[in-house]
């Protein structure tokens, strides 16, 4: 049997440095236009932030999900009986409609820093049917099965809704036809306002002091 050899912190701090330059590199290209790039900003997310009973997230091998994590989305109202998406925009254009991630706009809202068991799992997404989802939620649902790093022949039937059936219920009104048409899904826009917020949350950090090294004397 191979025995296993433990990473230092030296190479959890390079794996790091990986991760977030593969989130920035991602997020920019989504922001060229490249939508699919979420998948990829879902991966590295998985790997930073999603703790399982077999592995540990590399965060939380850093002792990182101590930090204060930002929350930019609107806050979810249990009361308001319409659907939910809680980090996006609707963009409408002649052609079409489509979800925006926000970004750095606030539009108003209080900006604030909350424990990371409570942002991961706060509520994201309402459907129409009264179906939540959280950060957690659409974070693995895209890595693990809508082909972050894998593609399941099934999926989750929420997920799925909430990506390609409209479950949030926005139509517009076409110009090109004059005619009903759904708003596509907010999945990949949530992604990249998720991961706006851990990078953000990220270069925040407390920075380590560096300790010198005293010169011998000889």
């Amino acid at each position: 049997m191979v025995g296993k050899i433990s990473q230092n912190i030296t190479d959890l701090e390079n794996h790091l440095s990986e991760q977030i330059y593969f989130l920035e590199s991602s997020a920019k290209s989504f922001d060229a236009g490249y939508e699919g790039e979420a998948k990829r900003l879902a991966t590295s997310l998985r790997v930073l932030l999603h703790d399982t009973n077999s592995s540990k997230s590399l965060l939380g091998q850093l002792n990182l999900k101590s930090l204060q994590f930002l929350d930019t989305a609107f806050e979810y109202d249990p009361r308001n009986l319409l659907t939910f998406s809680g980090l996006t925009i609707q963009q409408i254009s002649l052609s079409e409609a489509k979800y925006v991630p926000l970004l750095e706009e606030t539009f108003g809202k209080k900006i604030k820093k909350i424990d990371f068991e409570k942002w991961w799992n706060a509520i994201i997404f309402k459907d129409n049917k009264n179906n939540k989802m959280s950060r957690k939620d659409i974070i693995l649902a895209i890595a693990n099965q809508d082909g972050g790093a894998h593609v399941d022949p099934n999926l989750n039937e929420i997920y799925a809704n909430l990506s390609r059936q409209n479950s949030l219920n926005w139509f517009f009104i076409s110009e090109n036809n004059n005619t009903f048409q759904p708003f596509g899904g907010p999945h990949l826009a949530s992604i990249r306002q998720i991961a706006y917020e851990v990078l953000i949350t990220l270069k925040d950090r407390p920075k380590k002091k560096k300790h010198r090294s005293r010169p011998r004397k000889i």
